[in-house]
C-alpha cells in the first residue's frame, strides 16, 4: 500500500502573526483570499471553534465548487488544521495544516495537506493553495483595501 499524496506550500506576510493567523478564522477576510485561481468566493461560512465546522463554495465561470471541513487544532497564533472535504478529494476528508512563525519580515506561513487521493490531485491542491496563499497575502499586506478573489 502506498502513502497518500501531499500539498506544501510557503510563503511570508509582511504582517504581526496574530493577523496573519486570525485571517483564517474571519468569514470576512476568508471571503476576500481563499479562492484558488480563476475562483472568486459565492459563499463562507465558519464556526471557528475546535469541531466547529466550516463551507466554502468557490465559482467561476464553469461552475460553483463546495469545500467542507471541520476544526481539528486551533492554537492562537501558531498552528491551524482542519478537515478538508470537496469534489477533488472525492469527497474524503483530507487534513490541511497551517502554520505560522514570526520571521524577521513578518509570519512565514507554511501549509501541508495530507491525504489527497493521489499525485495529480497533490499537485492540483498545490498549485491551488499557492494561489491562495498569494491571494492571502497580497490581502493582508494592503490592508483589506480590495479583494484578492
Amino acid at each position: 500500500m502506498t502513502a497518500k499524496a501531499r500539498a506544501e506550500v510557503t510563503t511570508t506576510i509582511k504582517v504581526a502573526r496574530d493577523k496573519a493567523f486570525d485571517a483564517w478564522l474571519t468569514a470576512d477576510r476568508l471571503a476576500r483570499f481563499l479562492c484558488a485561481g480563476d475562483t472568486h468566493v459565492e459563499s463562507v461560512e465558519v464556526d471557528p471553534r475546535v469541531g466547529g465546522a466550516f463551507r466554502v463554495v468557490m465559482a467561476n465561470a464553469k461552475g460553483s465548487y463546495d469545500h467542507r471541513g471541520r476544526y481539528v487544532e486551533i492554537e492562537r497564533p501558531a498552528r491551524l488544521r482542519f478537515t478538508w472535504a470537496s469534489a477533488a478529494t472525492n469527497g474524503n476528508d483530507t487534513e490541511v495544516t497551517v502554520t505560522f512563525e514570526d520571521v524577521e519580515d513578518g509570519t512565514r506561513v507554511t501549509l501541508v495537506h495530507v491525504s489527497l487521493p493521489d499525485a495529480p490531485a497533490a499537485e492540483r491542491h498545490e498549485r491551488g493553495w499557492t494561489s491562495i496563499l498569494a491571494k492571502c497575502r497580497d490581502e493582508l499586506e494592503s490592508a483589506g483595501s480590495q479583494s484578492a478573489c
